[in-house]
């Protein structure tokens, strides 16, 4: 019984220390993200010096407004226009459903240092009428968005 009061006591102590301040777990919807922008958000090397993506950790675009210009590109993806990032960013929106989404841009948008509001699934839907089927955006438009 010693044992097992101290047990308790233990796992207590260590729950409620602030220091140990939990990350979400990422759903299974950033699966996706996470080939390219990595488990931490900050990009994938592909053994070069150039990454495969951007970062998301602390990122201008998941801080951005209400998350539309951030679903937009998971809509349309991204096309390569210079030697900054080794890929394209495809359109992911066919691969995800609206709660898919929603999940995956809002934890991105609360992680990795990030800290904006979270996506809805019917914004989501909103936002796929909207960008669905539209042409690969460009690095450089998007970020002239940003500033």
């Amino acid at each position: 019984m010693k044992i097992l009061t101290a047990s308790i006591l233990a796992a207590t102590i260590l729950i409620t220390d602030s220091s140990l301040q939990a990350q979400p777990t990422a759903p299974a919807s950033f699966m996706l993200c996470m080939a390219c922008h990595g488990p931490d958000g900050k990009g994938m090397g592909a053994g070069t010096p150039t990454p495969m993506a951007p970062p998301l950790a602390g990122s201008k675009l998941a801080n951005f407004g209400d998350g539309e210009l951030m679903s937009s590109i998971v809509f349309t993806g991204i096309e390569k226009q210079d030697a900054k990032y080794l890929g394209i960013m495809a359109p992911l929106g066919p691969a995800m459903t609206d709660a898919q989404m929603a999940e995956a841009l809002s934890y991105v948008r609360k992680s990795f240092g990030n800290n904006a509001p979270v996506v809805t699934a019917d914004q989501i839907k909103a936002w796929r009428e909207k960008y669905n089927g539209k042409p690969m955006q460009k690095r450089a438009a998007l970020e002239a968005k940003l500033k």
